[in-house]
């Protein structure tokens, strides 16, 4: 006999964020019936709330009401209440007789515990500079410590945390050493990525950057490599910015003599496009829950340079990973792919990169899950 299982969260999010999208995928899954032994039963959320008091209201007082109403009346020991990310934790109803097994799915824990990447800036061999990167809030305002402080109540609560990294899941371990976590990273339908085995061309070596302008997506260490880059790279190249939309970012750009362009908004076909007909992926993230851009563009047969930093840096094959300050290593990494590009006569998808992607397809989500599911 199948458990029953409810989906939780707060606020609806579009499927178009991250946490949002992973939410939506596990949805999907639970729609068409992939988990073998769960049956979905509900999906407890509210609309998005515009005034800060409504919002307030729902967070901290009706949503969680109403979801331990729905778990007392509709689910019983041996089934499952799914809060599908840690900034909802807060909704894991209290411990009572036959409370149902409260599940919570733990992207990362960077705002309960922020900590600063500390990254030597390498130029010829030697330390030029520190970079310091905070990861998490440091100076969170006196509501958003109260929530912080109710989200670790809530995870204090739960029987099972499913994190998406293993990084994560050793952070889960530390921090609540009596609940237990396991590793199930995220999934991505591998095929909706596949280019056409060969394509044109391009006219010049396109570059891709995806992340917002948080800090420790590191785009201002990444104009300084780009900087770095000879003339003639640099005369037939063209760096893409996806995400980020700061005035900063576009001032900092437009110094690089290299062609920049920004694409303030693209769709899910627009940047499926990008993403297929780039010639290689840049990201050198200081720290990640998960880092889908990095699965996405192997899945689309694209190549990556990604810092060698937790967690994005388990997402990678051997030898791919690049020390995340050492500006040197990636302009030499950057020029070898150039140098590829301009030898080679058409585009080529990387099979190689979209086997390796197979290891975070959706059915090895799937399977993963299913077994995390059987607590």
């Amino acid at each position: 006999m199948s458990k029953k299982i409810c989906l939780v969260r707060g606020g609806a999010l579009t499927q178009f964020s991250g946490i949002g999208g992973a939410h939506f995928d596990l949805l999907s899954h639970h729609q068409n019936e992939e988990f073998e032994g769960v049956k979905l039963l509900d999906v407890l959320e509210y609309p998005e709330q515009n005034s800060a008091l409504a919002k307030v209201r729902y967070r901290w007082l009706k949503h969680p009401r109403a979801v331990s109403k729905f778990a007392r009346t509709n689910l019983g020991p041996e089934d499952i209440l799914h809060i599908t990310d840690q900034e909802q934790a807060h909704l894991a109803p209290k411990r009572y007789p036959g409370r149902p097994n409260v599940v919570i799915t733990v992207h990362d824990l960077f705002h309960l515990f922020p900590y600063k990447e500390k990254i030597d800036i390498i130029h010829e061999g030697k330390v030029v500079s520190k970079e310091f990167v905070e990861v998490g809030e440091f100076s969170p305002g006196l509501v958003r410590k109260y929530d912080l402080k109710k989200l670790f109540s809530g995870l204090e609560r739960a029987d099972l945390l499913i994190c998406d990294s293993e990084y994560t899941r050793r952070v889960c371990a530390e921090k609540f050493p009596n609940i237990k976590a396991v590793t199930v990273p995220l999934g991505l339908d591998i095929k909706k990525y596949a280019p056409a085995n060969e394509m044109q061309k391009n006219k010049k070596f396109e570059m891709l950057f995806v992340g917002s302008s948080d800090k420790r997506k590191r785009l201002g260490f990444l104009i300084d490599v780009l900087s770095k880059l000879e003339s003639n790279v640099v005369k037939n190249s063209r760096f893409n910015i996806v995400g980020d939309r700061s005035e900063k970012t576009k001032a900092r750009s437009e110094a690089l003599s290299l062609e920049v362009k920004i694409h303030p908004r693209l769709d899910d076909d627009e940047l499926m496009n990008l993403r297929q007909r780039s010639d290689l992926l840049l990201f050198p993230s200081a720290a990640e829950g998960f880092g889908y851009p990095p699965i996405e563009s192997m899945s689309a047969g694209c190549p990556v340079l990604c810092s060698d930093l937790p967690a994005h840096n388990e997402l990678m094959p051997d030898g791919d990973l690049l020390p995340a300050g050492d500006i040197d290593c990636w302009v030499s990494k950057i020029t070898k792919h150039f140098l590829r590009w301009e030898l080679s006569e058409c585009k080529k998808s990387r099979d190689d990169l979209i086997q390796h992607s197979e290891k975070f397809s959706s059915t090895e989500f799937i399977s993963k899950m299913t077994s995390a599911y059987k607590l």
